[in-house]
């Protein structure tokens, strides 16, 4: 029998949607690029021609004037290239416009579609080098090589045996018109084209199911964590509330007796007030505490019976209020300016970065 930590049980429907939210869902980039080709090959079978003769028109209107020695100004250099740029924007328009299509299918088939503003949050571990050589040498990446290595081989192999049926046909353009060359060559780019596509999709279809049941393996949870779950449901929403309001106090208690080892409180000037601390063995300034109006006042009120320094900056302090968590690294955004308040401090001060 497996331990109490064992992830045995499948995944409820509130850890479902807690991870969706948090933007981890069963995805294959492999069906992006399977549909990808189809939605290409299918519009160079639809509008191969019309592409070719829009082509054949630019070099004819290039070359007709490639003798010519009038002299080039500014102006009509620039309207020349302007001219090529939107010739070559309405022939590759339509192409475009169907990869774009298909990926929106793609993503629409796999995903609910929704906003899931968590994954926009800035995350200060992916930049973690360890976190990084983690992956390129954990068994997702094994997979991944698996997967290019298998894609590359099959597709050159399916290129390959139809080049090579094709040889006899291509021998036999030997001395033949343009037209034709180019016909006979259009249709062996079509035809290896259909034949990687056909390949890439069951590619894309057996990478959606493997997705799905790794999703489903990260997914799983132990009996404990159901069991846990199963009771918060159970708890009337009166002691949900109670608990709730506990929490968010030992929160605020947690909060205020970290303030102390702040290094310097934004304020804006009273509303908002949000404790930064700082040591030479972080990749940036972290978020102690933060809070509005009463819980402002009190953080201020704290850091000033501390010695902490308090500087005023109220667009700063709105924004770190907003786009910061406590416990975590301030926004990338806000680097520079923290940056100058915290010199600012330490000169008036006198005092240095904590070594950890």
């Amino acid at each position: 029998m497996g331990s109490a930590g064992d992830r045995t049980e499948k995944a409820t429907p509130r850890r479902r949607e807690d991870s969706r939210k948090r933007g981890q869902v069963a995805r294959s980039m492999e069906l992006n690029t399977g549909l990808g080709l189809l939605a290409l090959f299918a519009m160079l079978a639809m509008l191969g021609g019309w592409l070719l003769s829009g082509l054949m028109a630019v070099m004819q209107t290039a070359l007709g004037t490639a003798g010519e020695t009038r002299e080039i100004t500014p102006s009509s250099g620039f309207a020349l290239v302007t001219e090529a740029g939107w010739e070559s924007l309405r022939l590759t328009a339509p192409f475009a416009a169907a990869g774009l299509l298909a990926g929106l299918v793609a993503s629409a088939v796999q995903v609910k579609p929704g906003i899931t503003p968590e994954v926009l949050k800035p995350r200060f571990t992916v930049l973690n080098p360890v976190n990084g050589v983690k992956k390129l040498v954990g068994p997702r990446s094994l997979v991944q090589l698996v997967k290019d290595l298998v894609k590359i081989g099959v597709t050159g192999a399916v290129a390959f045996v139809v080049i090579r049926g094709a040889i006899p046909d291509l021998q036999a353009l030997s001395g033949s018109s343009p037209g034709l060359a180019i016909s006979v060559v259009g249709g062996l780019i079509m035809k290896i084209g259909w034949s990687i596509v056909a390949v890439y999709i069951v590619i894309a279809i057996a990478d959606v199911l493997y997705q799905r049941w790794q999703h489903e393996k990260d997914m799983r949870m132990t009996k404990d964590e159901v069991r846990r779950e199963m009771r918060e449901q159970d708890v009337n929403p009166e002691v949900k509330g109670q608990l709730k309001r506990r929490q968010r106090e030992m929160a605020v208690r947690r909060m205020m007796a970290a303030v102390p080892d702040a290094d310097v409180v934004i304020t804006n000037p009273t509303h908002y007030a949000v404790a930064l601390r700082y040591a030479r063995s972080l990749p940036a300034p972290q978020v102690v505490a933060k809070g509005v109006d009463h819980v402002a006042f009190r953080i201020i009120g704290a850091a000033r019976e501390a010695g902490v320094s308090v500087v005023e900056s109220p667009p700063l302090a709105r924004s770190l209020y907003a786009n910061g968590e406590i416990g975590q690294y301030i926004p990338a955004d806000a680097f520079g300016a923290v940056a100058e308040i915290l010199a600012h401090v330490y000169r008036a001060t006198g005092r240095q970065p904590a070594a950890a």
